[in-house]
């Protein structure tokens, strides 16, 4: 992701302790304060008056901002009042190159050319302590994690260490001979120092023992900025040689590996980590601000798109408000969306080194869950995005379903290597059962709402049934084909369960008679996803046939086929409300569906434009009605992107949809003859 907007060099940046929010400071004089999930600026840009912003910090509270200026100034805005006058803090006589918060957001720091660092009382504006010894332009502050000491670090090649809030020095300067330093900070410990400067090498230094404990070298000029990750696993470091450096220091740091990210034009002046470690922001002399994937396979760090492309699972949220998917066109990424607009309701997940291949959410909507080609099982906090500790290993190949038990404790997950494992979702660890057989790869898995069951579907078609809390198996149901099951899904009583394979073919089972109720829909193609409605009287499928059917549950009678999708349809969902059906498909897009438009399908009137809309298909680029009348041409760009009813919202990469407004359609005999002033038939593009 870009940011641009800033006229000339930005020179620092940083996150809100949320991470919903970067602030950048910029050699124009102003301070702009963006959105990460969109890239799009929330307030108008905040003019210093004062010169070049050097430095910006946002307060623990995320609600205020602080900046130095090169006119000797640190300013304090209000970001919910950006257009009110910010407080001014003025007791420097040089350059202020550096603010920070100290963790409690009590107090504020600040460095300066004047050789000074200035502690502040933020509530009172106040200066209440000048720390005096450097010798040199003091070009950075931090607080420790715990904010009981101040490091500052200088020209004169010394770090200092104070006490707070008493502004004495604690203990004697830690000296790099030779090294004007630009740069420090703590790890999230506190037990280590990262600094660099003009020697072109990061240090750290152990704190206790005032001595270097190792040198990473990589960078060939000067280091402008170094920043831990939350977790102090990792380190990323800014230079004037344009590039931007990523260091595994979890190991030893002494042989610390660093990944190098060489995509600004000019020097990169600060570099830092998101609170949740995930991205890395960047702030440049070109005058952009950029943002990273922290996370990857193949030692690679990507640019972060504003969209991946939702090729995979879908799985809408108990609540009805948003929808998350997988990727597996090679982001490796979840994405969370909003169905109501279709706009990202969390920034994209990352942690995974290989296609997102399955996800689910917790039924109390705390907690999404997803596997991947990487054989591993990833939670993640639904509110935050935040990754939920160290990823589940279990699985020897790809983990393609995922699934909650009713009351969220358990979750399941089935691989290609045959076997369905559980979880325990509050500690993160396998349950002590032996892992669970198939005959073949798992394909989907599901709980029955009562949790008394675990079922899941292989590809020899059979499908499993255990007794989760034991791991006892209990019987088989099959096919008559034979051929892989490529989902299944309980009903909403418990009573049936339904399943949908390489066959075409739908099948209603009794699990208390373990009979076949029900086999319907045969079909030319593959059968990918079924699911029942939350009252249990429908049943939506999606398929390689391109398009979302919705079944009597009870009869197997076809209600509706809804045409839009241009790829194989992977997965169906139905929100909780049963108003809406959500279905993703290989053609990158993301589409929502009106059930009550779809179930009354056609009016009796074909002289009613609306119903030859919901009863027309798109063949050889042309929409075509329900008499096989001409209606619309569409350009192949734009097949993907054709909004008809019952689709109420498309979801894609380049965030356009087509839509054609039934109120304002004209037809006749001839369509020169029903022509007016507006177009024949009127298409809106939403971007």
């Amino acid at each position: 992701m870009n940011l641009t907007g800033h006229k000339k060099a930005v020179y620092t940046i940083a996150y809100s302790p949320d991470g919903s929010l970067i602030g950048s400071g910029s050699q124009d004089g102003t301070v702009r304060v963006w959105d990460t999930r969109t890239g799009e600026e929330v307030m108008p840009p905040m003019l210093s008056g004062t010169g070049w912003v050097r430095s910006v910090a946002f307060a623990p509270n995320g609600r205020d901002v602080a900046a130095g200026t090169d006119g000797g100034c640190v300013y304090i805005w209000s970001i919910s009042t950006s257009q009110g006058l910010p407080r001014r803090l003025g007791g420097h006589s040089g350059i202020v190159y550096c603010v920070t918060f100290s963790p409690d957001g009590a107090l504020l720091a600040s460095a300066s050319k004047d050789e000074t660092v200035c502690l502040w009382n933020v509530a009172t504006v106040q200066q209440i302590a000048n720390l005096k010894g450097h010798t040199g332009d003091v070009h950075a502050v931090v607080f420790s994690p715990d904010g009981k000491y101040l490091a500052s670090c200088s020209g004169d090649e010394t770090i200092r260490l104070w006490h707070i809030p008493t502004g004495e020095p604690a203990g004697l300067p830690l000296l790099s001979s030779g090294d004007e330093m630009l740069t420090v900070c703590f790890s999230p410990d506190g037990t280590t120092l990262a600094s660099g400067g003009s020697h072109r090498a990061i240090n750290l230094w152990d704190i206790q023992n005032r001595t270097v404990r190792s040198t990473l070298r990589s960078h060939r000029d000067w280091i402008r900025y170094v920043r831990f990750s939350s977790d102090g696993k990792s380190l990323v470091s800014a230079s004037d040689d344009s590039t931007i450096r990523l260091w595994d220091v979890s190991q030893d740091m002494g042989n610390a590996s660093s990944i190098i990210i060489e995509a600004h034009t000019g020097v990169v002046y600060s570099t830092i980590f998101s609170p949740n470690g995930m991205y890395i922001a960047s702030a440049s002399e070109d005058c952009t601000v950029r943002i990273w994937n922290a996370k990857s396979s193949n030692n690679m760090v990507q640019s972060l798109s504003t969209y991946e492309d939702p090729t995979g699972p879908v799985a809408v949220s108990p609540c009805g408000k948003y929808m998350v998917s997988g990727s597996d066109s090679g982001y490796h990424s979840v994405c969370a969306w909003d169905i109501q607009t279709g706009e990202m309701w969390l920034s994209p997940l990352v942690g995974h080194g290989g296609d997102v291949l399955s996800v689910t959410i917790s039924l109390d909507g705390r907690v999404i869950a997803s596997g991947s080609k990487d054989h591993t099982v990833r939670l993640w906090d639904a509110e935050s995005g935040v990754v939920i500790g160290e990823p589940l290993n279990g699985h020897g190949s790809e983990v393609h379903a995922v699934a909650f038990s009713s009351d969220s404790r358990w979750l399941a997950s089935g691989s290609s290597d045959k076997t369905v494992l559980l979880w325990d979702v509050t500690m993160g660890k396998q349950h002590g059962i032996a892992p669970l057989q198939c005959d073949r790869s798992v394909e989907a898995v599901s709980f029955s709402p009562d949790g008394r069951l675990l079922a899941a579907c292989d590809s020899t078609g059979r499908i499993h049934f255990w007794q989760p809390e034991t791991g006892r198996p209990l019987y088989q149901l099959l096919h008559s084909t034979g051929r892989a099951i490529r989902s299944i899904e309980f009903s909403p009583d418990g009573e049936r369960v339904v399943s949908g394979g390489w066959d075409g073919e739908i099948r209603v089972w009794n699990i208390g008679t373990r009979k076949e109720l029900l086999s319907f829909g045969r079909q030319r193609g593959w059968v990918h996803s079924v699911t029942f409605s939350p009252n249990g009287q429908l049943i939506c499928t999606g398929s390689s046939e391109q398009v979302v059917q919705l079944w009597n549950a009870s009869t197997g009678d076809l209600i509706s086929t809804l045409h839009g999708h241009t790829g194989w349809v992977r997965c169906v969902a139905f929100t909780p409300d049963e108003q809406s059906i959500v279905s993703c498909s290989d053609d990158m897009t993301i589409r929502v569906w009106d059930v009550s438009t779809a179930c009354s399908q056609l009016l009796e009137s074909t002289n009613i434009p609306l119903a030859t809309l919901k009863s027309s298909t798109l063949e050889n680029r042309w929409l075509v009605g329900p008499s096989d009348e001409l209606l619309v041409w569409v350009s192949v760009n734009d097949s993907k992107d054709l909004q008809l009813p019952p689709c109420k919202l498309i979801i894609n990469r380049h965030r356009v949809s087509i839509t054609i407004d039934s109120g304002i359609w004209h037809r006749g005999e001839s369509w020169t003859s029903c022509w007016r002033q507006d177009p024949l038939i009127p298409i809106a593009l939403t971007l």
